[in-house]
């Protein structure tokens, strides 16, 4: 079997191929969990200073589940037992790896409070629940849901169980978070995002020790939103160096970039100053909400727009 490429709780289903208690996590996968929960404890200078090695994953680390309906198993390394930190207030890690051939491929792996996988549909959709800090002015926790599309070969977004549709936190809830360390933000990015990624950059006066802090763009990859079938971008700018700490600057506009037939990104809108970003999937292609910053209450005047081909913009919807 290939490495693990780097691309990327209540229900569970196993995979079809075989009975959870007759399959074996692949090699690796166990060598990785193994690696990690010893790796914990590494300290060169006390290397007897450590608990015995551990030998053999934990229960209900590692498990066999049904996503892709190749009739290979896809598996789920779920963290809340294994003995490691990789939990805490957003909730614990979880990592899913999708088959594809003999390979697999990385669809999720962030820090959820659940993670749950049922039929919708004739889909298997994953739904987790996350920390408030990923949804938007209401102080609550949410839920976002997707499927695996495996043309894309990546997760893509579904309403919730309870039909929840509008994806908050400017444009929802990533399945793959950035982990700088392990393969750089530009690779990740189109050639024109790459450039704007390198290009607006900004350095802010700061009081760590370096006495500086850099800020780059932020991109968010969103469902269709100009019907032509192509998933599209948001991008923000990072906001102005404030003039001290006390000051408080006015956040950046986002701007969303739309995908062309030849497959290249061009700016297609450009939100007002302090207006974050909804997409809502309820419909296809999915609408694109602008929200003020005072929120998602009744009162706060949101934008809701769609994409008009005849004008080639977005234009409001009453």
């Amino acid at each position: 079997m290939k490495a693990f490429s780097p691309a990327l709780g209540a229900v569970l289903l196993l995979a079809a191929a075989a009975p959870a208690t007759a399959q074996t996590p692949p090699e690796a996968l166990t060598w990785m969990v193994l690696n990690e929960i010893n790796s914990a404890w590494f300290d060169r200078t006390e290397p007897l200073n450590r608990p015995p090695l551990v030998t053999r994953v934990p229960d209900g680390v590692i498990r066999p589940v049904d996503v892709t309906h190749d009739d290979k198993p896809d598996w789920l390394v779920d963290y809340t037992d294994s003995g490691l930190t990789y939990c805490g207030t957003g909730g614990c890690l979880r990592t899913l790896y999708v088959s594809d051939g003999d390979d697999y491929l990385m669809a999720f792996d962030e820090q959820t409070h659940t993670f749950d996988l049922s039929r919708r549909g004739g889909e298997t959709v994953i739904e987790a629940e996350v920390h408030h800090i990923f949804c938007g002015s209401t102080g609550d926790d949410c839920a976002f849901a997707w499927t695996w599309d495996p043309a894309l070969k990546q997760l893509v977004e579904r309403p919730t169980a309870a039909g929840v549709s509008l994806l908050g936190n400017d444009g929802g809830f990533a399945p793959i978070g950035e982990r700088e360390s392990n393969r750089p933000i530009e690779d990740r990015l189109p050639a024109e995002l790459s450039e704007v990624w390198h290009g607006n950059r900004i350095t802010c006066p700061s009081t760590d020790d370096d006495g500086f802090r850099v800020f780059r763009p932020t991109f968010k990859e969103v469902p269709d939103l100009n019907g032509d079938g192509r998933r599209d971008w948001l991008v923000r700018l990072p906001d102005p160096c404030p003039r001290d700490v006390y000051e408080e600057v006015q956040a950046r506009p986002f701007s969303v970039w739309l995908t062309g037939a030849d497959g290249r990104l061009s700016e297609a809108w450009t939100s007002e100053p302090d207006h974050w970003a909804m997409i809502d999937i309820a419909t296809t292609p999915a609408s694109l909400v602008s929200n003020p910053a005072c929120g998602t209450e009744t009162a706060c005047p949101n934008r809701r727009l769609r994409w008009d081909s005849r004008s080639s913009t977005f234009v409001s919807v009453d």
